[in-house]
């Protein structure tokens, strides 16, 4: 068993402007790691678990996790895969195409992935005639992106890593992370390091969910002790100005992980900033992103939520419907350990990724599997856990002719026949 205070720290101060003025609004539970997965030989075993709580900084507007967990526990093997959806492919594919033609890149620049996984994004860029480089932490990640010809350097990102990557590979003329942000305790090292090895004349491109997405649209089961904070514009801006960079672009996507924002930075002066970058500044001062108003009242829809969808399920249940969820998804964790979904009421959980297969879900302890699985067995109802991908989990089930419902729980709980 772990030592839990080992493991784990207090955070107190804002990571971006350490401010003390932080107030709690959210509190999930002392939940297991969102990507924890377990063995059936380790089902009896005591988990880690950990206080998962929100608070908002209310001067700069950064939302964070009240602990930070060593991430060891969470990083070094990883079953998450960011090439299993096809939404998120061709998303990279438009994110290569985009970022280079805002870079002026010629054929044969470098461009580096922090946090790049298995090499999705950059192999994308490499069709681009890119040379790429990635750094990400999961062993079994960078060893596979290396197998597949995408060099990737084993390590966190940081100044030392910076530092390989100039002398190895020479400055990139792009920087990209993707969903890796908000996973960094030391946000002021993390944008230090970029600084060390970005090109004078180079883009740094980020992408994260939007807090206000997370906010308005209820989207609660986004938040895991992976996710350390939740962000927008306005703190992102104080982090980059602090570092010589400005942020000089904003675009958006409805349909990745629920509401994302992709980021354009590059060093003061450098690049144009486009108007629209000081109307998502509005749109968040409206939103009211440094008061306490917009999350208290966003902590009662979600144990709204978490009523009417128990309510459901328990009625399904007693009528005798066959119920199994569809995403092994580290937002089904957060919401499954949160509202307190066993293997009791729903057993199995369908998944994508065959690194899943074979597996249970941390805490709830369903059992994992492939679709196919779903083709010969009486199921009348899949709760979607990876909601964000719906459009794409339902033409799937189309195609193997499932015949039950669907159960969709954020923003709201319902059944879509």
């Amino acid at each position: 068993m772990v030592d839990r205070a080992a493991q784990s720290k207090s955070h107190d101060i804002c990571r971006i402007c350490r401010s003390t003025n932080l107030h709690e609004y959210l509190d999930l539970g002392r939940t297991p790691l969102a990507n924890s997965y377990l063995r059936a030989e380790d089902l009896q075993v005591p988990e880690f678990k950990e206080e998962l709580k929100l608070q908002v900084c209310t001067d700069c507007g950064l939302s964070q996790l009240t602990k930070v967990v060593n991430p060891d526990l969470m990083f070094r093997n990883y079953l998450y895969v960011s090439s299993t959806p096809k939404t998120f492919r061709d998303h990279c594919v438009e994110l290569a195409k985009t970022s280079v033609a805002m870079a002026g890149c010629r054929k044969g620049e470098w461009v580096l992935d922090i946090a790049s996984n298995d090499g999705c994004l950059l192999s994308k860029f490499r069709d681009l005639e890119m040379s790429v480089v990635g750094v990400d932490p999961a062993e079994n990640l960078a060893a596979e992106a290396n197998q597949s010809g995408i060099p990737t350097l084993c390590d966190y990102w940081s100044t030392t890593a910076a530092e390989s990557v100039l002398r190895r590979f020479g400055r990139p003329r792009i920087i990209t992370a993707t969903n890796v942000l908000g996973h960094t305790d030391d946000l002021h090292e993390f944008v230090r390091a970029v600084d060390h090895c970005l090109d004078p004349a180079g883009i740094f491109v980020l992408e994260c969910p939007y807090v206000l997405d997370f906010i308005e649209k209820n989207e609660f089961d986004t938040a895991y002790h992976e996710h350390l904070s939740y962000l927008a514009i306005h703190p992102l801006r104080m982090l980059m100005e602090e570092h010589g960079f400005a942020v000089c672009n904003v675009q958006y996507f409805h349909e990745i992980h629920g509401g994302t924002i992709r980021v354009f930075v590059g060093r003061s002066g450098r690049h144009p900033v486009d108007s629209n970058v000081a109307l998502y500044l509005k749109k968040e001062e409206a939103f009211g992103i440094q008061t306490i108003e917009p999350y208290e009242a966003f902590r009662g829809r979600v144990e709204g939520t978490k009523e009417k969808l128990l309510s459901l399920l328990g009625r399904l249940q007693a009528g005798g419907k066959a119920m199994w969820a569809y995403g092994a998804s580290a937002k089904g964790n957060t919401l499954t350990n949160y509202f307190g979904i066993t293997k009791d009421l729903i057993p199995v959980v369908i998944d994508d990724n065959p690194k899943k297969w074979g597996w249970y879900t941390p805490g709830s302890h369903m059992r994992i599997t492939g679709i196919d699985e779903l083709v010969s067995s009486r199921v009348d109802y899949l709760l979607l856990l990876a909601w964000n991908f719906q459009t794409e989990i339902k033409h799937r089930c189309r195609m193997i002719k499932y015949p039950g419902d669907f159960i969709v729980p954020v923003p709201e709980a319902k059944i879509i026949r």
